[in-house]
């Protein structure tokens, strides 16, 4: 689509096996000069397929997600061409910017839909929705987390975080940090609306792995790699911790607490402190002890005779391939 996203690719979905949004389908769908009515019956073919994407069995089934609010559909198409677009009449009205947005896409090819009001309000989980729905390709996922082209990568592993709220604030850290993703089985669905909208556009920033089994884990991280625990009963704060070096911090459900197979797998437990309180919200514990691994790269990169271990910082943006 731009400039930008052909020389610093984040995702690649040339791997990704047909589905029923492209091909025959996707030739099929007229562009926003072939109409002159809005589509209005939820029945209509594209409007009950962008539907079942509202739940994870239609994602996986169409290896696609929705995306919703200008801002954040704006910014997924500087780095990914979506797949279809639905926008209502009012929508971008009154500026330029979204009208000029629906005539690049048209022209790239994309099936720009227009839609009744009611139609995008069935497309999105949102009481209010602003107007426009894009369809984007879910990534193929990455083999190796944390981030090629760095000899330090790091990690978070969503360990039963079922809130979407906390597991889309989680991404948006993970990609401030230059970390990976990893969501175990009983965590909500990375790519289910809230999530996203909770991401603020790092779902396009960061290599993601949902789903997965805790005996799939250890084969997704670099070799050496540190699997440390937040745990408010560990006899160690994070902030004595070394963790410098691979390593991926699990962050666990707030209410549950760690389940038994992150114990398991923990190599290293650090705690937060608290003057007051049982625990802290999951997202701003995991941001917390996040930073301070960044903060201690950081620190170590400017010794005397270190190396920048943050160096190939950029590069991990790039380590699954070339956008469509």
């Amino acid at each position: 689509m731009t400039k930008r996203s052909r020389e610093a690719p984040f995702l690649s979905f040339e791997a990704v096996s047909p589905n029923r949004f492209t091909q025959e389908k996707r030739r099929h769908m007229p562009s926003v000069r072939d109409r002159d009515l809005p589509i209005a019956s939820r029945e209509n073919p594209h409007v009950r397929l962008a539907h079942s994407l509202l739940e994870a069995s239609g994602r996986k089934k169409n290896e696609a997600f929705l995306v919703e609010g200008w801002r954040h559909v704006e910014g997924a198409c500087a780095l990914v061409t979506p797949l279809a677009i639905f926008h209502t009449e009012g929508f971008g009205r009154n500026s330029a910017a979204p009208r000029a947005l629906l005539r690049r896409l048209s022209i790239a090819g994309v099936p720009v839909r227009l839609v009744a009001e009611p139609i995008i309000s069935y497309l999105t989980d949102t009481v209010q929705p602003q107007g426009i729905v894009a369809v984007m390709p879910l990534p193929e996922p990455g083999k190796v987390l944390g981030g090629d082209g760095t000899n330090r990568p790091v990690t978070v592993i969503l360990d039963g975080i079922s809130d979407p709220g906390n597991a889309g604030t989680l991404i948006r850290v993970a990609a401030g940090v230059g970390a990976g993703v990893i969501a175990t089985g009983d965590t909500a669905d990375l790519w289910g609306p809230k999530v996203v909208r909770a991401g603020a556009g790092a779902h396009f920033l960061v290599p993601i792995r949902s789903h997965v089994a805790w005996k799939e884990i250890p084969t997704l991280l670099p070799d050496g790699t540190r699997m440390c625990l937040t745990d408010a009963h560990a006899p160690g704060t994070f902030w004595d911790a070394d963790l410098d070096g691979p390593v991926a911090i699990i962050v666990s459900n707030e209410a549950r607490g760690p389940s038994t197979e992150a114990r398991r797998a923990a190599t290293d437990a650090v705690r937060i402190p608290l003057l007051a309180g049982e625990s802290l919200n999951a997202a701003v514990a995991g941001s917390l002890v996040l930073y301070e691994v960044m903060r201690q790269r950081a620190t170590s990169s400017q010794r005397p005779g270190t190396v920048d271990r943050n160096a190939g910082a950029s590069d991990r943006r790039g380590i699954q391939g070339t956008r469509a």
